[in-house]
């Protein structure tokens, strides 16, 4: 079943991508998103409320610390997130198919204004992605080990040499609005927790303004799966405050090896305006291998009979301070427990683990200058003493820092252009995160080449 599955979106990507005609089949005032789905069977769609719709992203990158072999292979970049290769890389293409519900809550996004709806609402929404930034998006349980993704599945050397293109679906998830009290919406399945200011993948209304990543996006959960509700509190002058959480089985894992429930959960508060949000998000669970006969790397560094638990906070504060100027500011910070005891052993350093801390502060602005041009700068310190939170890019200890310049150019309705420069350097250690474990500092140059359709 699971290979019918897969060989069906497989398809469908790679119809997608040798159907460039369909491209431009609905009228210019309309953004391509669905124009290649209304093309073919949009009648169909629009009667069951369907929306099926995808994304191209491609990059080119290249920095000053990579040596000519090492440009060869993937990874060269790290640890930057986001475009990890040099040269062209096929980021991504995704496939969305999403039946939205009508409710008075956009699931793991926002709470919103007005009356709440009187009717049950049902929906659901999908997720595949096919390429190089697909190896970071499966679970385990699930899409890790299917055989698309062979061999760099169990090979990361191998992964990296060859630059293998991987094969994920990071959401499969049902939705439900339920007319009760206030209004409770739910949704459950496996999903991406929306925990941090980032959210993957890079539609066209996220709040994704550069083509790398922060540091801080790389100590988020990537994929839940569980259960998750979600109500307003309170609708008033002040604006929207809601409540939302449940169970999940463990970060990135379906099929969590130490057989413990975790927890997620969100308060957001809304300007009565929406010009103002506030996200307080939290994760904790426990997260170690419970033995050796069941290794869940790199989503799980520890080894141990005992939980260990672990914790990630995020507080993100955006506002829209005209029509030309808006800015963010994100804080993060985690830990993770250890009991150092002798048993207790980090896989990576193969040595008794009694714990870990990081956090981290990000700060972005964007003008938009004309309808179709958007500039954006963002700064950022992440500090990682243990060299625990930011692995597998990277486990080097101590404080990182970048300055992130780029720009977001609408072409047209379909095509988007995202060139970026990045000038990355450690402080407040002797460790060395660049050009292999060679270098402090690194200046990266991006060019990210987004296609709606």
């Amino acid at each position: 079943m699971k290979t019918t599955i897969r060989h069906c979106f497989t398809g469908a990507l790679l119809l997608s991508l040798f159907t460039p005609e369909n491209l431009y089949a609905q009228p210019e005032d309309h953004y391509g998103e669905g124009s290649l789905a209304n093309a073919l069977a949009g009648e169909t769609l629009n009667k069951w409320g369907i929306h099926v719709s995808g994304l191209l992203d491609v990059g080119y990158s290249r920095n000053n610390r990579s040596y000519h072999d090492e440009r060869r292979k993937g990874l060269s970049n790290l640890p930057i997130a986001g475009e990890s290769d040099e040269g062209f890389e096929l980021r991504s293409v995704h496939l969305f198919i999403e039946k939205p519900i009508i409710g008075n809550f956009i699931p793991r996004i926002t709470p919103l204004p007005g009356p709440n709806p009187e009717q049950l609402s049902f929906g659901f929404s999908i997720e595949a992605l096919y390429g190089r930034n697909a190896q970071f998006a499966r679970t385990f349980g699930w899409d890790m080990h299917w055989e698309e993704n062979s061999p760099g599945d169990d090979d990361s050397e191998a992964a990296k040499r060859n630059r293998q293109l991987f094969l994920a679906m990071p959401n499969v998830l049902a939705t439900a609005y339920l007319p009760w009290g206030p209004g409770v919406t739910v949704w459950g399945g496996l999903f991406g927790p929306a925990i941090g200011n980032e959210i993957p993948p890079n539609p066209r209304q996220s709040r994704n303004l550069f083509a790398t990543k922060s540091y801080s996006f790389v100590t988020e959960p990537g994929t839940v799966f569980g259960l998750v509700a979600a109500l307003p509190i309170y609708k008033g002058d002040s604006g929207i405050i809601s409540v939302e959480g449940g169970p999940v089985r463990g970060i990135n894992n379906m099929r969590d090896n130490n057989d413990v429930t975790s927890l997620i959960g969100a308060v957001r508060w809304r300007s009565p305006n929406m010009k103002t949000w506030l996200d307080y998000e939290f994760y904790s669970g426990a997260e170690q291998n419970a033995s050796f006969g069941d290794i869940q790397m790199p989503t799980a560094r520890l080894l141990s009979t005992r939980d260990q638990q672990r914790k990630q906070h995020a507080v993100t504060l955006w506002h829209e301070f005209d029509s030309l100027w808006n800015g963010s500011i994100e804080a993060v910070y985690g830990e993770q427990n250890g009991d150092g005891r002798i048993d207790t052993i980090d896989l990576v350093t193969g040595e008794a683990f009694n714990g870990a801390h990081w956090w981290g502060a990000n700060a972005s602005i964007s003008y938009r200058a004309t309808e179709k041009l958007t500039y954006s700068t963002r700064i950022e310190y992440f500090n990682d003493p243990q060299g625990y939170a930011l692995f597998p890019v990277s486990t080097a200890r101590g404080a990182f820092n970048a300055i992130t310049a780029g720009l977001r150019y609408d072409l047209n309705n379909f095509v988007s252009l995202r060139p970026e420069l990045r000038y990355d350097w450690q402080s407040a250690t002797d460790d060395k995160a660049f050009g292999s474990a060679r270098n402090q500092s690194q200046f990266t140059s991006t060019f990210e080449l987004l296609v709606y359709f």
